[in-house]
């Protein structure tokens, strides 16, 4: 795997792990939180997924942080991006 490939399966990791992370601060059944943002359960599984190497879009990431009520800014500002 060469460094670019591997920074970004980081990256997607690193998206994947706050948007759970967050998503459990909030509700930490899955289909519940699905539910209540009128989403399928299975989008917020594949968003919080590790092993899925397609990762998540930006437009994805900040549908999201409108679901939470936070915005792209609060959303990168963590640990796991610096």
């Amino acid at each position: 795997m060469t460094e670019g490939a591997k920074q970004k399966k980081q990256l997607n990791d690193n998206i994947a792990i706050r948007i759970k992370y967050l998503r459990e601060k909030i509700e930490p059944v899955q289909s519940k939180f699905a539910d209540e943002n009128m989403i399928d359960r299975q989008i917020i599984s594949r968003w919080e997924s590790t092993s899925d190497n397609r990762g998540i879009s930006i437009h994805s990431i900040n549908k999201f942080c409108k679901m939470i009520k936070i915005n792209l800014q609060d959303f990168f500002d963590d640990e796991l991006f610096h």
